[in-house]
């Protein structure tokens, strides 16, 4: 899983410093990098229509806690969502009719509890998130009834409209994270929800 960059033949971090630093290689940061919104705007015989979408380009997360990585210290802290699954197995495992098959080549390492838990969890670049991402902020659709329908009640304008927030997320992230949320830290990765809500403007 790691590369003597070096040539000395162990895998270490030196002695932590710029002139020995081992096989440590420089990877980025985790600042979001590029920052854009879309904004359209339409209106057609009393209807109007308005989506916002808004994204973030070149973002790079590393995910060091249990949420990411499923087995993490002990039994205990550890996670069991279904992208955890995906671990290497050399053999199935399991109940009898109930096995996990083989997976020789997973995404995540074999679990590891105890004092060496760590060791396939060190910062490389295999499993450096991209984050990027672009969302479907807001969607609204609306129509303005004519003036002579409602003049006679002594309203001067009346609108009615429906309206989505956070409808759609296109990332390479899975779906344990929401990428305008994610950061490091078990707790901080739950998703902004999805909400339609209706509603009537009046001006009198």
């Amino acid at each position: 899983m790691y590369k003597d960059l070096n040539g000395d033949g162990k895998i270490s971090s030196g002695a932590g410093t710029l002139e020995d630093h081992g096989d440590l290689k420089y990877l980025g940061d985790n600042q979001s990098h590029y920052l854009f919104g879309i904004d359209i705007n339409a209106d057609w015989k009393g209807f109007d229509f308005r989506c916002f979408f808004q994204g973030v380009l070149k973002h790079n997360v590393w995910q060091s806690d249990g949420y990411f990585w499923g087995a993490y210290n002990n039994v205990w802290k550890s996670y069991g969502m279904k992208e955890h699954a995906d671990y290497f197995r050399d053999a199935p495992v399991g109940l009898p009719g109930q096995e996990l098959p083989a997976n020789l080549n997973s995404y995540y390492p074999r679990p590891i509890f105890g004092s060496d838990n760590k060791r396939n969890q060190q910062c490389q670049s295999r499993y450096l998130l991209n984050a990027s991402y672009i969302r479907l902020k807001n969607l609204q659709l609306g129509y303005t009834l004519p003036n002579t329908w409602v003049s006679k009640l002594g309203i001067d304008k009346c609108r009615v409209f429906v309206s989505g927030e956070n409808l759609w997320t296109g990332t390479s992230l899975s779906d344990l994270f929401d990428p305008e949320t994610v950061t490091t830290g078990s707790g901080n990765a739950y998703p902004l929800s999805k909400t339609w809500s209706f509603g009537l403007s009046l001006t009198l």
